[in-house]
């Protein structure tokens, strides 16, 4: 029987001082009955375990599983999710942290909304030090929607992002003990089994208000690859999963296309341009974007000429977006720094 309503499950890799940010964040929640800790290292190079069996006397409720070898992103996803026993699974990135009061949030909305098979979860997205809010995540009101093909066409690119992400244990793992998904390596194997499980079973919600910190300019996987292999990984995963989830259904295959084109391709292209630096391979970038997205408008509109432009154009235009436009994540991130500041008065 599961003892706690929440299994915060981390996976991990060679970010020890990142992890007792988060698990540190995890304490101060102080809901020990409700919430249990997972966490697979996998394989460290660095103290990372050493690190994590510090927390054992801290958290109630806690689960440290040493991979004796690199098992890569998606198999310690399944790994550290297959020891949870909540009733619920929390993925969590281990650079993000629990903003004060996320986990009561959660709690209370799972409470209010018996119904649904998980959450999509507000974001506060923080500089790489988590010392200043840049921007908090553009999504829809708090509410619950129905279907894989709402949901997908929605916030398809919020999927993506694991430490946004609650969902029941016992659908989950039905998912994830299926062959077809344990063959997946794309990194993103949270959300086909999160697409399977909304279409099987129906409603999910969005808590909007922000539960989760995340630490910008920290991506493992661009400083890896670079980013037009970054960028190249996400194309070909989010096809894969359109293909994959919606075969039968054009019309949301497109809709879900098209939400990740505008937001998560589209975020990696400016991203790309407005780091410091050269950005290289424009051209093979502008021919790969081509084959996935030369048929939408806003592709040549948008795109194209974000790529084309120098980077001064481009630093300068987010600059000023992010100053003047109330619809950016920078004026939304002050509107919420006044409301608190407000409340504490």
């Amino acid at each position: 029987m599961p003892v706690t309503v929440i299994s915060i499950c981390i996976p991990t890799y060679n970010r020890s001082r990142m992890l007792a940010e988060l698990l540190d964040s995890i304490v101060a929640q102080r809901l020990q009955d409700d919430i249990e800790v997972v966490i697979s290292d996998d394989a460290s190079p660095d103290d990372t375990v050493a690190v994590a069996e510090s927390y054992r006397k801290k958290i109630k409720h806690f689960k440290l599983i040493a991979q004796p070898s690199n098992l890569g992103l998606d198999r310690n996803f399944l790994a550290v999710t297959a020891a949870a026993t909540g009733d619920y699974i929390w993925l969590m990135g281990d650079d993000d942290r629990l903003e004060p009061g996320g986990a009561r949030r959660v709690l209370d909305a799972l409470k209010h909304w018996p119904q649904i098979v998980g959450l999509t979860l507000g974001v506060i997205d923080y500089d790489v030090r988590m010392e200043h809010p840049v921007g908090i995540r553009e999504m829809p009101p708090t509410q619950v929607m129905i279907g894989a093909s709402e949901v997908f066409s929605r916030i398809a690119d919020l999927l993506g992002f694991m430490s946004a992400l609650v969902v029941k244990r016992d659908l989950w793992e039905g998912q994830a003990r299926d062959p077809a998904v344990q063959a997946i390596d794309n990194y993103y194997v949270q959300v086909l089994i999160l697409g399977r499980v909304i279409a099987d079973s129906g409603q999910w919600g969005v808590l909007r208000e922000p539960c989760v910190g995340f630490r910008t300019d920290n991506d493992q996987f661009n400083m890896k690859l670079g980013w037009l292999n970054r960028l190249k990984v996400d194309i070909r995963a989010y096809d894969e999963l359109a293909d994959t989830l919606f075969a039968d259904d054009p019309t949301a295959h497109a809709a879900m296309r098209d939400r990740v084109f505008e937001t998560h391709v589209m975020a990696r292209i400016v991203n790309a341009r407005t780091a410091a630096g050269h950005t290289p391979e424009i051209a093979r970038a502008i021919g790969m974007l081509m084959k996935a997205y030369g048929s939408k408008p806003r592709f040549w509109t948008r795109a194209v000429p974000i790529l084309i432009a120098p980077k001064w154009s481009i630093r300068q235009a987010r600059t000023l977006y992010k100053r003047f436009s109330r619809f950016s994540g920078t004026a939304r991130a002050r509107r919420l720094a006044h409301q608190t500041d407000g409340s504490r008065q």
